[in-house]
């Protein structure tokens, strides 16, 4: 029971760093950030308060003693936002072929639009379906 609190406590705290990343990056205001996440402006504010502050600290414990690789590296364990895991590098990567995909599919979608329309133009063969328009004598259906 204890693992499954400290989980859900990660994941808010990875939450709030995210929100906080984006509001820095400019991506989103408080009030978007407050839609986005579910929350009221007063708690977005707060979670930026605090993620500020421990910047604030941790810049400041840097510049007084200078940390070994080894605690720097368990310090970054500790944030994860700012270190890509081999979770993030993977959706990256798949993110990234996903784009390629789809610009090969946008390519090959143009293309055939194009082949299409040249082979009407060109050699007047009809290929796409035509709408049916009724005869002149013909009323159309109120069932439609």
């Amino acid at each position: 029971m204890k693992s499954l609190i400290q989980l859900r406590m990660k994941k808010h705290e990875l939450t709030m760093r995210q929100m906080v990343m984006e509001i820095h990056q400019g991506k989103l205001n408080i009030t978007q950030a407050a839609a986005k996440f579910e929350v009221t402006r007063k708690t977005v504010q707060h979670w930026v308060e605090i993620v500020e502050e421990e910047a604030e600290t941790d810049s400041q414990a840097k510049a007084e003693s200078p940390l070994s690789p080894t605690v720097r590296k368990k310090a970054s364990a500790l944030n994860p936002v700012l270190e890509d895991t081999d979770e993030v590098k993977e959706l990256k990567d798949r993110v990234l072929s996903l784009q390629s995909e789809l610009e090969t599919a946008n390519f090959k979608a143009l293309y055939y639009t194009t082949l299409l329309r040249v082979a009407e133009d060109e050699l007047g063969i009809d290929i796409e379906k035509k709408s049916v328009t009724a005869p002149a004598d013909r009323k159309p259906s109120r069932s439609c």
